[in-house]
C-alpha cells in the first residue's frame, strides 16, 4: 500500500500527544509532508521535530500543497476548514467537533458526497478494542433498564505533565481576534445571544467533551426519543442531562470538572435487571493505557464479575489505521460526517434542555 501524503493542521495538544506520535509509527502508510498552525514559534518546533519541511499558518495554502489528505487537529468548530478540505479534493480525518451548527454539518455533507473522498470523524472511543468487544454484549442485554455515562474530568494539568508539551503564546493579535469572532458567530447561529456561561457550556462541556460519548450512545443505542431535562451549576463545572429512550430506558449523562483531583474516571453503564456491563475508560491524555469491560451477571443463583481487557491496542492509533484502510480501499469509514451530524443535533436539544437561563 502507497503512503499517503497528509497535511496536518493544529500542533498544539492532541496532534503533539497522540496523532503526530502515532503517525510517525504509522510510517508504513503515512508520510506527514507539511503542518500548519496559526503559532509560528508552535509551527517551528513542532516542525523540527518532526522533521517537516513545508509549514503553513494559513490552512488555504496548505491545501494548495501535494498532499492527498489532511488531519484536521485545531480546536473549535472545523466546518469551513472541512468543505474547503473536500473542495479541494482532500481525504479528510477530522477531530471532534466536527462543527457547531446544522447548516455547517449539512454544507460538509454536500461538499463530502461531491468529493467521493473518505472523510473520518474521529471518535476515538468507537475504534477502542474495548467497544468493539462491548458493543455486542450490551446489545445482547436482556431487560435494560438505564444507561449511565459519568465523566469526572480533572484540570488539564494534572493529566498532561508527563508529556513533552510545548505551545506558545505568540498567535498575532489580529489573527486570534479573527479566530474568536468566528467562532463566537457560530456559537450565535446554533444557539443565540449567549453569556460567557452559556459559551461555556455549549462549546466547552457539550461540543468538547461530551461529544464523545453522546456518539458513543448514539452508536451502541441509537436516538433518543425526548431530552427530559439539563441541568448546570457550580459555574459550569457541574452538568447532568437525562435522555428518554422509546422503550422508556433513561440515559443520564453527568460530567464534573474537578479541577484539584489528579484522577480521571469515565464509564459507561448499561444495567438490565440481572446483568451489567460497564466501561472503564483511562484518561484520554495518556498513550496505550487499555479500557477494562466489566460484565456482571447471574449464574445458578449466584453473582459473577469478570473484568476483560480485550487488547492493549491504543484507540487513537486505531482510528488512523482504519482511516489508512478505507482511503486505500475506498470505503465508507465507521464513523462519518452524517452521523457527526446527527451527535451535533442531539447535542444542541441537550443545550436547548436547560431550565433556567445562565445568567453568568
Amino acid at each position: 500500500m502507497a503512503r499517503i501524503k497528509i497535511g496536518v493542521v493544529g500542533c498544539g495538544l492532541i496532534a503533539q500527544m497522540m496523532h503526530l506520535p502515532h503517525l510517525r509509527e504509522l510510517a508504513d502508510a503515512y508520510e506527514v509532508v507539511a503542518l500548519c498552525d496559526v503559532s509560528p514559534a508552535t509551527l517551528k518546533h513542532v516542525a523540527d521535530r518532526y522533521d517537516v519541511r513545508r509549514r503553513y499558518t494559513d490552512y488555504r495554502d496548505l491545501l494548495k500543497d501535494e498532499i492527498e489528505a489532511i488531519a484536521v487537529l485545531s480546536a473549535d468548530s472545523h466546518g469551513q476548514l472541512i468543505v474547503d478540505a473536500l473542495r479541494a479534493g482532500k481525504h479528510v480525518f477530522t477531530e471532534k467537533p466536527m462543527c457547531y451548527t446544522l447548516r455547517e454539518a449539512d454544507e460538509i455533507l454536500a461538499a463530502h458526497a461531491r468529493a467521493g473522498t473518505v472523510c473520518l470523524v474521529a471518535y476515538m472511543k468507537r475504534y477502542d478494542p474495548a467497544v468493539r468487544y462491548a458493543a455486542p454484549l450490551i446489545r445482547r442485554l436482556p431487560d435494560l433498564r438505564a444507561i449511565q455515562i459519568t465523566v469526572l474530568h480533572p484540570s488539564e494539568a494534572n493529566q498532561t505533565g508527563h508529556h513533552d508539551l510545548r505551545r506558545f503564546a505568540d498567535v498575532p493579535g489580529e489573527a486570534a481576534a479573527l479566530l474568536r469572532g468566528e467562532q463566537d458567530r457560530l456559537i450565535r447561529e446554533a444557539i443565540g445571544d449567549f453569556t460567557p456561561l452559556e459559551r461555556r457550556v455549549f462549546a466547552g462541556n457539550l461540543l468538547s467533551t461530551l461529544v464523545h460519548d453522546i456518539n458513543l450512545l448514539r452508536g451502541l443505542s441509537g436516538d433518543p426519543a425526548e431530552v427530559l431535562f439539563t441541568d448546570v451549576w457550580a459555574g459550569g463545572d457541574s452538568l447532568v442531562t437525562c435522555l428518554r429512550y422509546a422503550s422508556g430506558v433513561r440515559a443520564t449523562l453527568s460530567l464534573h470538572y474537578l479541577w484539584d483531583l489528579a484522577h480521571y474516571e469515565e464509564t459507561v453503564t448499561y444495567l438490565g435487571r440481572a446483568d451489567r456491563v460497564r466501561l472503564v475508560f483511562p484518561s484520554p491524555f495518556f498513550r496505550n493505557m487499555p479500557t477494562e469491560v466489566i460484565v456482571e451477571g447471574m449464574e445458578d443463583g449466584k453473582a459473577f464479575e469478570k473484568r476483560v481487557t480485550a487488547s492493549i491496542k491504543e484507540a487513537f492509533k486505531e482510528e488512523l489505521l482504519h482511516f489508512a484502510e478505507c482511503v486505500a480501499g475506498g470505503r465508507e469509514p465507521e464513523t462519518t460526517p452524517a452521523e457527526a451530524r446527527g451527535d451535533v443535533l442531539l447535542l444542541h436539544r441537550i443545550f436547548h434542555a436547560i431550565k433556567r437561563p445562565l445568567a453568568t
